[in-house]
């Protein structure tokens, strides 16, 4: 009988797949992380660095002299967008930037200045009257752009606007390309994983194997593996090591049952051949004590009376010897094989009989027999009615003065079957196996009497049983109940 608690044994392969991939993808998306986080740094980086570029340009125009609409003009382009603010208010360059803008923000494109109207003086431009420049195209929805807002020497401020529409399209075009090639690895990682997996697995499946043919029977088989250090190994090792103890004691068991088998043999033939001999003194001695209790019988003295009763006990005992020894040897009958002599018979007609038998040796106990009136089966009839009588002196013995013994004859199913139920004390649950051993006597409600050994169930049984049927003891309510069932057709079991 297994005790403890079940061992978990989840699939080894899919844990070790799934956990691969857990970690990896935890991986990726670290890796992933820290290079959106470090090219979007460096994309930062270099765009502040060219409008700090822009910022000393200015100063260094401002200084020179350069008119503020040459320097706004000088600082336009690439991306950038300048507005210069005079002194006094007046504004140079790209007039879409707002001067309310503050220094760091993030904010949407602005949308490009128009061209001039037609007509319209313009340093450079076309002849008054003539067709402007084409209106430039305004800035996607999603343009967004960073301010930066210097002050310039003698007074008046720069702004520059630079457009980082075109950084963070590439951000976002790198993010797709981290999530498709992670997604990528993964399933190429699962494929790989899985391939290495089963390549490891083919040990643990070998061992599974040497299991299942030992299991089969094929005792010999051993896993042996070449490195017992590693893990596989180690488990190997113990398992060969569990193998040869089970075989080692599967060896022992093989002898000590050899023994076992050989000595039981040695004992059913000496208590076959003590019966055998044992059957002529005893006849002899219940001779002698029959002869004494008759000569004393014809003498009316004291002393001849005395000498009746010893003679009368020692014919008691003589008798009782002589039945445990004709038990005995029905015992090695039965084990050697017994020969039956089948042929048909009334069932009912044996029952009949031996509740007869019954009745005159109990008269103060009521014996009925009910059922069918007729039964009619093919088996040994001095076998059947040696069933019956030993179930019979079974009951009688342990009923009480009073008590009722039912014998009921019945056909089911195709088979015969002889309830005997008694009014006694009864047989307790867990003894109604035990009660058919050899020798076995039940300390209280079946103690043995002067006329039991504690061989006439089991030799009842093994009786049926030759008959291809077989007795039991079932539950009752109160009392003991056996039930004898026979096939209708003889079938003696082959020994």
């Amino acid at each position: 009988m297994t005790t403890g608690t079940p061992t978990p044994t989840p699939s080894l392969r899919r844990r070790v797949i799934l956990g691969a991939l857990v970690l990896l993808a935890v991986l990726l998306v670290l890796l992933g992380v820290v290079i959106d986080l470090l090219i979007g740094a460096q994309a930062r980086r270099d765009m502040h660095d060219r409008m700090m570029a822009g910022v000393a340009r200015a100063n260094a125009l401002v200084t020179a002299g350069t008119p503020p609409a040459q320097v706004a003009a000088e600082l336009n382009g690439g991306g950038i967008r300048a507005l210069l603010v005079a002194p006094d208010g007046s504004t140079y360059g790209d007039q879409s930037v707002s001067t309310d803008l503050t220094d760091g923000a993030v904010a949407p494109l602005p949308p490009p200045p128009p061209p001039p109207e037609p007509g319209g003086p313009e340093p450079g431009g076309p002849e008054p009257g003539g067709p402007g420049p084409p209106r430039p195209p305004p800035p996607p929805p999603d343009a967004s752009a960073t301010a930066t807002i210097r002050p310039l020497p003698g007074g008046g401020k720069v702004i520059l606007v630079a457009d980082t529409t075109s950084t963070t399209k590439l951000l976002q075009q790198l993010r797709i390309i981290l999530v498709a090639s992670g997604l990528a690895v993964l399933v190429i990682a699962a494929i790989g994983v899985a391939l290495v997996v089963r390549g490891a697995m083919v040990p643990l499946h070998r061992l599974t194997g040497v299991a299942e043919s030992i299991t089969g029977g094929d005792r010999g088989r051993r896993v042996r593996p070449d490195r017992p250090s590693t893990e596989l190994g180690r488990a190997a090792t113990a398992f060969d090591t569990m193998l040869d103890a089970l075989e080692s004691s599967e060896s022992r068991a093989r002898t000590a049952a050899d023994t076992a088998a050989k000595a039981e043999s040695a004992t059913r033939a000496f208590l076959a051949d003590a019966a055998h001999e044992l059957r002529t003194p005893i006849a002899g001695i219940q001779a002698g004590a029959e002869l004494i209790v008759q000569a004393a019988s014809q003498r009316d003295d004291e002393e001849a009376a005395a000498q009746r009763h010893r003679a009368e006990l020692v014919l008691t005992e003589a008798r009782q010897a002589g039945r445990l020894v004709g038990d005995m040897l029905d015992l090695s009958r039965i084990d050697a094989g017994l020969p039956l002599d089948l042929q048909r018979c009334d069932l009912v007609a044996l029952a009949e009989a031996e509740r007869d038998r019954s009745a005159m040796l109990a008269p103060a106990i009521t014996v009925r027999r009910v059922g069918v009136p007729s039964l009619t089966i093919t088996a040994d009839p001095s076998r059947i009615a040696q069933i019956l009588a030993n179930v019979l002196d079974n009951a009688r013995r342990h009923t009480p003065a009073g008590g009722t013994i039912d014998v009921d004859v019945q056909s089911a199913a195709g088979r015969a079957e002889v309830t005997v139920t008694d009014t006694g004390p009864g047989v307790p649950e867990g003894q109604r196996s035990r009660i058919f051993e050899r020798l076995v006597r039940l300390d209280e409600a079946r103690a043995r009497d002067g006329g039991g050994a504690g061989l006439g169930l089991p030799i009842a049984r093994a009786l049926a049983r030759a008959h291809g049927g077989d007795l039991v003891c079932v539950a009752h309510g109160s009392g003991a109940r056996f039930r004898l069932s026979l096939p209708l057709e003889g079938t003696p079991t082959a020994r």
